[in-house]
């Protein structure tokens, strides 16, 4: 791969991290709208469930899965960009098509389920071409600048995101007092597609390095094998299943508490997603420059520890305290902390862990079997919350809910994981 990249111009090299920033706030942006609390309240709007939209958010957990198979493909092709574009065309089209659902002639289950599917469908093909998007960034961004790179990459992204989802919350909160949220959503959507649009032409402009392949047919028993062999590889693997189940048990239930338990605003959450923003753009710098000079071992470690006291701070944000607004505002800077290295620390580990040859089979290996625990994980906490419901738990001589519960479950992980790291792969700057 290096001497494809020393035969492709610097203006070339330059013009692509600058499509990757753009590329990269148009997907944020589609991702915003179409998950976390504005998901919850679209599904909400349908007549789902609490588990039931657990299940639904979980899904690009699950989708993930099919990064098992998608080396068979990928590892014989130098040339992968119309292949992305086809994954993410067809993957942001169905999340945009998503609004048409509610319109539908059927029940409120059928709507459910058939939404359920789409997300399913959708996501899987974005998975499949997933690995090699990860391949494509690092192709253009050297190894020296990764850190600066990818921290002013966040930043923007951040950035763009968060003007976006403000507009557009404070938008279905005047929809929503006006009695008419489904035309507020359909604003939401028109706009999802408008800035997939924006993303595809990001892909679509840059230019793309061959990168190194197999002209031998990759076997499937390969894929299982190859990388449970690598000592160095396997190390990575067992903190991903850590992190995995640590930030799938309860992950679902974040957007779902503010909304069904605290009740607050579109408005509110927007907000306090504003105040993770500022924090988390004010951040990335820092981490990705904190990277370059202690490496992404050392990142990691750092910001799961954040986010571990960032879950406690939610375990104990209890419906009818006084004082919940100041705990969620410290719990969302927190996270604006945490994921600001989080985001930038685990998509660049994994090359600090994987070999160059063959490593769609490494990332797609790890992303698929570690996703595939953290969906189990991700159920079992969508299961605990079916069968408590409202039913309160004594705990601490408190009484909390199951999803609070679920919350202090994965804050105790996220620091076992940071320790994991600490003790068990020696934060060094890599080569």
């Amino acid at each position: 791969m290096s001497q494809n990249l020393s035969r492709t111009s610097v203006k070339d090299l330059e013009k692509n991290r600058l499509l990757g920033i753009i590329e990269g706030s148009a997907a944020r942006v589609i991702f915003n709208l179409t998950s976390g609390a504005f998901l919850v309240g679209f599904l909400k709007d349908m007549g789902a469930s609490d588990a039931m939209c657990g299940y639904i958010l979980a899904i690009p957990v699950l989708a993930a899965v099919i990064q098992f198979l998608s080396p068979i493909i990928l590892e014989s092709v130098p040339y992968r960009k119309k292949l992305i574009l086809a994954g993410v065309i067809f993957h942001r089209i169905l999340l945009s098509a998503i609004i048409v659902i509610p319109l539908l002639p059927m029940g409120i289950e059928a709507k459910l389920w058939c939404t359920y599917m789409t997300f399913l469908i959708s996501y899987l093909a974005f998975y499949f071409v997933n690995a090699a998007i990860s391949n494509l960034y690092i192709s253009f961004v050297p190894q020296n600048i990764r850190g600066s790179y990818f921290g002013k990459r966040e930043s923007y992204i951040l950035l763009t995101s968060t003007v976006v989802t403000l507009i557009l919350g404070k938008i279905l909160d005047r929809f929503n007092d006006s009695g008419n949220l489904l035309a507020g959503y359909m604003v939401t959507y028109a706009i999802v597609f408008i800035f997939t649009i924006v993303n595809n032409l990001s892909f679509f402009l840059m230019k793309e390095i061959p990168l190194d392949h197999s002209t031998v047919p990759m076997k499937v028993s390969e894929i299982f094998t190859r990388p449970i062999k690598d000592r160095l590889f396997v190390k990575y693997f067992v903190m991903l299943i850590i992190w995995n189940v640590s930030s799938q048990i309860a992950n679902a239930y974040f957007s779902v508490y503010l909304k069904s338990d605290l009740k607050l605003s579109y408005t509110v959450i927007t907000l306090l997603s504003m105040v993770h923003s500022l924090v988390y753009i004010f951040c990335a710098r820092k981490w990705g420059r904190f990277a370059d000079q202690k490496g992404w071992s050392a990142t990691t470690m750092l910001t799961m520890g954040v986010l571990g006291i960032c879950y406690l701070l939610w375990f104990f944000s209890s419906v009818g305290k006084a004082y919940i607004i100041v705990l969620l505002t410290a719990a969302h800077i927190l996270s604006g902390v945490a994921w600001a290295g989080i985001n930038i620390a685990l998509f660049n580990m994994q090359f600090d862990y994987t070999p160059d040859e063959k490593r769609t089979v490494y990332i797609g290996f790890s992303s698929a079997a570690s996703g595939a625990i953290g969906y189990m994980a991700a159920v079992l906490g969508s299961g605990l919350v079916g069968s408590f419901g409202s039913k309160k738990i004594v705990l601490l001589g408190s009484l909390f809910n199951i999803k609070q519960i679920l919350f202090l479950v994965s804050a105790l992980l996220l620091l076992a994981c940071s320790l994991y790291i600490k003790f068990f792969m020696k934060p060094v700057k890599s080569i």
